[in-house]
């Protein structure tokens, strides 16, 4: 009788064990898949995955040059060339002014191998791949790397505001000309100050002074300061 209830109770011992095991197995299961992501099966809007770009061919252009064109920092980075009776907006990296601009001037008949693209705003141009006048030709090659990396400088200046820069659109401000110093802000900073930054208004600011970079041609020789703080009518505003 004392083995058969011992055995009994050996039995229920091992079945309380194995319901508290499969509990355990459980509640670990529910833990592990809650702590796991699962991935969705289709990319979630805005993650997926840039395609290819599509080939460009290259073609070849020839005309006479019209006039050349700069960039926000008034670096020459293109020019217009009148093209079988059309204007054609010609682009070239900035590194490669120095090169162009004395090979391509106003009057010269060139010839220019390239490729056609559009930008996000809908501009149309042409891009250069090599460019050829007078029996010289000018490759689009990468910047030669510089023995030392250019250095921004840190400024505190002050000054009057003489003009505004806007974009190409002409729809909102992007900087400020102080005397002779284009100080560049980003376009909502001018929609919250706008009332006070207007010419002929004294204003003080700090910021990073754009280094000179090789082989590049501005229209107008100024200095570039990246803002980091303006003040004006007696308030500082951190940019």
């Amino acid at each position: 009788m004392y083995n058969l209830k011992f055995n009994k109770m050996n039995n229920n011992v091992l079945d309380q064990g194995k319901k508290i095991a499969a509990a355990v197995f459980l509640m670990t299961a529910v833990v592990v898949n809650a702590q796991t992501p699962v991935p969705p099966k289709d990319p979630r809007p805005g993650m997926e995955k840039p395609g290819p770009q599509a080939l460009k061919e290259i073609t070849t252009i020839s005309g006479t040059v019209s006039k050349l064109k700069t960039n926000d920092d008034f670096v020459y980075d293109g020019f217009y060339l009148n093209s079988n009776g059309g204007s054609v907006l010609v682009k070239f990296p900035p590194h490669l002014g120095s090169q162009i601009t004395a090979l391509a001037k106003q009057g010269s008949q060139i010839s220019i191998k390239g490729f056609e693209d559009v930008a996000p705003n809908g501009e149309k141009s042409f891009h250069i791949n090599s460019i050829t006048a007078n029996g010289k030709t000018v490759e689009d090659t990468p910047p030669a790397a510089p023995q030392a990396p250019p250095q921004e400088v840190s400024v505190s200046e002050s000054g009057t505001i003489t003009d505004l820069q806007k974009n190409k659109e002409g729809d909102a401000v992007v900087g400020i000309f102080v005397d002779n110093t284009l100080l560049k802000m980003p376009p909502h900073i001018y929609q919250q100050l706008g009332q006070s930054l207007v010419k002929g208004t004294k204003i003080s600011f700090t910021g990073f002074k754009k280094p000179d970079n090789s082989g590049e041609v501005a229209e107008r020789k100024f200095d570039i300061v990246r803002a980091k703080t303006i003040s004006v009518n007696g308030k500082e505003y951190s940019l």
